[in-house]
């Protein structure tokens, strides 16, 4: 089943957290990359593309809620306490664009 995992961070009330987000972004993008199909998409949501991250997404493809909240808890970015909140939806999709591969193309880094 397709998961949407939907974080709030901490960084809008502690700024001074961003140096911990920073010295934890190679774990972080590690422990993403061990999970193999697991995560099919994540990224960090910001009101501009430069702007302080809000919060994050993580698309997942996992048997059940109880595996994804498990998942997440195993990250580093949980664990150093740089998520204020957590939101766990199955997502039950009602339209896909054939121009979303295409968008994906164009933003991802080579």
């Amino acid at each position: 089943m397709l998961l949407i995992v939907q974080f709030e961070d901490i960084y809008a009330d502690q700024p001074e957290r961003l140096s911990d987000r920073a010295s934890l972004m190679a774990a972080h993008l590690k422990f993403l990359e061990e999970q193999g199909d697991r995560v099919v998409a994540s990224g960090a949501l910001r009101e501009t593309e430069d702007g302080i991250p809000r919060g994050g997404i993580w698309i997942l493809n996992m048997e059940s809620k109880a595996a994804a909240e498990a998942l997440y808890q195993e990250d580093p970015f949980w664990k150093a306490g740089l998520r204020k909140s957590v939101c766990v939806s199955v997502w039950a999709k009602a339209f896909w664009s054939p121009a979303f591969s295409e968008c994906m193309k164009a933003i991802t880094p080579t």
